[in-house]
């Protein structure tokens, strides 16, 4: 009877494969580090003097990298754990750093991976690369298609710049003569007066727009079979999760003023009587009735509700970990003088101090608050002044998730029409949402109002306006220091000087590495702009801050330098003027945003206050969390990513025409930061959350505005040289700014359907193994108290499931 498995489920478990986030089941190796204190287990978050070994398996923990580790290596690593000849990072692997439960990875990504091995981190984060390389392909099609015959015949055909010694001792304007050089002989200006080349230009510059176009549909095409097979392939703890909204938040009719207990029934109530479970599932719970048949154990009905986070304001919990934190500042400024006094740190002298005692027992009172506070939090009693109307749904099976969003989820358009959701709970109306990735999730904002929210955008989009107006500002001042530098040269070429005016390239190499800077102040100022409208999750914080970053930048870098020299100092082609600023600026874009990258000073700094830590031994007054917070290499910043990646290709856009090299360049840019961002996350970065596909796609739509910039620009060039207009450049700003107003994701939905995935039927207490983490550890409110019970949880499944694969298999 026990010898055979329940068909559909023994094939279903047989057949399964899962490349997934392999955070495989966590074999805690216990080491001399110190973890305990006084036999509490618990992360001493708060000691001084700190641990240092710590500190390091934190750092590891948050390598870059997935956990598979076979029972061979289990015992290796048990065996030579604290043999001295071991490395300290082989020493750490398998490990569980308690305060963020993540488990030290053996298998960390290299630098020279497949795009999709990062997708344990979210299916956003090999997109990312994805979208560098379909950056890179443009630029190629744009090159291949117009760039290369401009180049060709602007420097071998084109004859409207002059060369110095024609001017010799004769008066010129510098802002109309066009000096022949490797600048300009390389840009339109060469060729400006040679209608029949820029006839044929406008021609081919169709073609690449049209061209464009096509690939952008395959950009979409591709990244969509790209976020399917990830999805299919790969376990998240969003997959097996709904969000609920507009939750009564009155105790009116609860049990026991229980919020969640009430909402875990009332769900479990309804899908019992509306769904039915597939059979692999009736197979799956058969196979466990007869496990605990043999095993005598009593026989337990699976719920099919698993767990219900509830989202909640948690400004009080923050006032009290600020409070916390005030008193260990205090502490930590007694500290030093204590020990000028003789006092060993770490000993009883030092706790025994009265003004010591004093303040750790109001740390004490304040941490026996939050307790209390976190307590009733994960109970979900007696929460009605902080529950938010939201909540996180975890159910066991895949399928009961998606029965419930294709039944209840209401679209953007379904609910301005005023339609209602049928899902009735205690007379409300509830919404049903796809939720966002644990890690996505803004918890400190989720209590915002929505007209909070768009008054804090609007106000962010005025604080944006203004702050451009200001380096605008600056932007013009350069440019203005730049035109008297021109007048002096051609004062010089006037009195028969010819020999090349570094002074004026200087100059101009100066300005453009002062936009650089520029841009660098303006990223980290919309940042806080972004963090002031207070978003629900981190994609859309990091959608709005890569889009105000890239706009502005490239603003100041091409737009406002185009406005000054065509308008104000109307120099476009002569000494000083755009087309030499832009070529510097393109060069400089070229090396240094990688260069600096690749120097990475966040990362030499954090070396420099981790080794004076360590010198500073157990007289160190940080706490374990703030050493941790040291260790942990820099955060990677996807948004300024983008940004940085988007600005590049409006800039090059913007100038393609004018200055075709810039394709080249620009293009060598992006192959440059593409490698050197694959060696910081893979060595140098910390990744702190799950990045989801929305944040591609979205950044896919910024990208389509290439298209109307190029036309527009196509269009402008040829009237400011030629002075009329060709239907080929109308056409491609009708068809540019087509593009970029339609609903093109939508309408490659149409083109290209993709194939629907079946669900696989995996219980959530398998799945969640391969999890990097939930909603209730994430949770601000209940994290602490769910990361021991997760532990624990897994280690429960996970032998129960080895009993179950033992007795079948006999």
């Amino acid at each position: 009877m026990f010898g055979q498995r329940a068909q559909k489920y023994q094939q279903f478990h047989d057949e399964q494969r899962v490349q997934s986030n392999k955070q495989e089941f966590p074999q805690e190796v216990k080491a001399n580090i110190g973890g305990e204190r006084d036999g509490n287990s618990d992360f001493p978050s708060d000691q001084i003097p700190p641990d240092f070994e710590l500190a390091e398996l934190h750092r590891e923990a948050w390598n870059v990298g997935i956990t598979k580790l076979s029972k061979r290596q289990l015992r290796r690593l048990r065996l030579h754990q604290n043999n001295e000849n071991v490395k300290e990072e082989e020493r750490l692997i398998g490990q569980i750093c308690k305060c963020c439960a993540r488990q030290v990875p053996n298998d960390r990504v290299e630098i020279d991976c497949n795009n999709q091995d990062y997708s344990f981190l979210g299916a956003g984060m090999p997109l990312y690369f994805e979208y560098i390389k379909a950056c890179i392909l443009m630029l190629i099609v744009m090159f291949v298609t117009s760039g290369d015959y401009n180049i060709i015949t602007n420097i071998a055909f084109g004859q409207s710049c002059q060369t110095l010694d024609k001017s010799f001792g004769i008066e010129i304007d510098e802002k109309t003569v066009c000096i022949f050089n490797w600048v300009t002989g390389l840009s339109l200006a060469n060729k400006r007066d040679d209608q029949e080349f820029i006839d044929l230009q406008q021609m081919l510059n169709l073609i690449s727009m049209l061209t464009l176009i096509f690939l952008f549909q395959y950009f979409r095409k591709e990244q969509r079979a790209f976020d399917t097979e990830i999805d299919s392939n790969t376990y998240y703890a969003s997959d097996y999760t709904i969000l609920l909204k507009n939750i009564p938040t009155n105790s009116e009719g609860l049990k026991n003023d229980d919020f969640d207990h009430d909402l875990k029934e009332y769900l479990e109530t309804y899908i019992e009587g509306t769904y039915t479970k597939p059979l692999e599932v009736q197979d799956y719970e058969e196979e466990l009735r007869q496990f605990q048949q043999r095993n005598n154990r009593p026989l337990k009905k699976l719920s099919r509700v698993v767990a219900v986070n509830l989202c909640y304001n948690i400004e009080q919990q923050s006032i009290l970990e600020q409070e916390k934190q005030s008193k260990i500042i205090q502490k930590q400024k007694l500290l030093p003088q204590l020990y000028d006094q003789g006092l060993i740190p770490g000993t009883g002298d030092i706790k025994n101090n009265e003004q010591i005692k004093e303040i750790d027992s109001q740390i004490i009172e304040i941490e026996q608050k939050l307790e209390a506070l976190e307590k009733r939090f994960v109970e979900g009693k007696d929460v009605r002044q902080y529950f938010l109307g939201q909540a996180f749904v975890t159910f066991r099976w895949e399928s009961d998730v998606q029965w419930m969003l294709i039944d209840h989820r209401l679209s953007l358009c379904s609910r301005i029409l005023g339609r209602k959701s049928n899902l009735i709970y205690r007379g409300a109306q509830l919404q049903v949402e796809q939720p966002p990735e644990p890690t996505d999730v803004f918890w400190e904002n989720l209590h915002i109002k929505t007209y909070q929210k768009i008054w804090r955008r609007i106000l962010g989009y005025i604080l944006t306006f203004i702050i451009l107006g200001i380096c605008s500002g600056l932007i013009y001042q350069l440019s203005a220091v730049q035109a008297n530098s021109a007048d002096q040269m051609a004062k010089a070429i006037k009195n028969g000087d010819l020999n090349v005016n570094y002074k004026v390239k200087v100059i101009a190499q100066l300005a453009s590495i002062s936009i650089i800077i520029i841009n660098y102040v303006l990223s980290i100022v919309i940042r806080k702009v972004s963090l002031f409208e207070r978003f629900s999750t981190q994609t859309g914080f990091n959608i709005s801050l890569a889009s105000k970053s890239s706009v502005a930048q490239f603003i100041n870098t091409a737009v406002i330098t185009f406005a000054i020299s065509t308008w104000v100092t109307q120099n476009i082609y002569g000494t000083g003027g755009l087309v030499y600023n832009q070529t510097y600026v393109f060069i400089s874009n070229a090396i240094l945003p990688a260069l600096i990258q690749f120097i990475d000073s966040s990362t030499i700094m954090k070396w420099i206050f981790q080794f004076l830590e360590v010198r500073k031994g157990k007289s160190s007054i940080k706490t374990q969390k703030q050493l941790h917070d040291l260790y942990e290499r820099p955060v990677f910043d996807i948004s300024t990513s983008y940004a940085n990646v988007l600005r590049n290709m409006y800039v090059v856009a913007f100038y393609a025409s004018v200055i075709p090299i810039g394709l080249v360049i620009t293009c060598f840019a992006l192959v440059l930061f593409y490698w050197v961002e694959k060696y910081n996350i893979a060595r140098r970065r910390t990744i702190k959350y799950n990045y989801s596909s929305v944040m591609s796609r979205e950044m896919l739509e910024q990208l389509e505005y290439v298209l109307p910039i190029y036309c527009l620009t196509n269009l402008w060039w040829e009237y400011v040289f030629l002075e009329s207009i060709s239907i080929e450049a109308i056409i491609g700003v009708v068809f540019g700014v087509a593009n970029a107003i339609l609903p093109m994701h939508e309408i490659n939905k149409l083109l290209f359907r993709m194939k629907v995935q079946p669900n696989e039927h995996l219980p959530i207490n398998e799945a969640e193994v391969n999890f990097l983490t939930d909603y209730c550890r994430e949770n601000p409110a209940t994290a602490e108290t769910e990361r021991a019970r997760y532990q624990e949880r897994v280690n429960r499944h996970q032998k129960d499931k080895i009993a179950m694969d033992l007795m079948f298999d006999q």
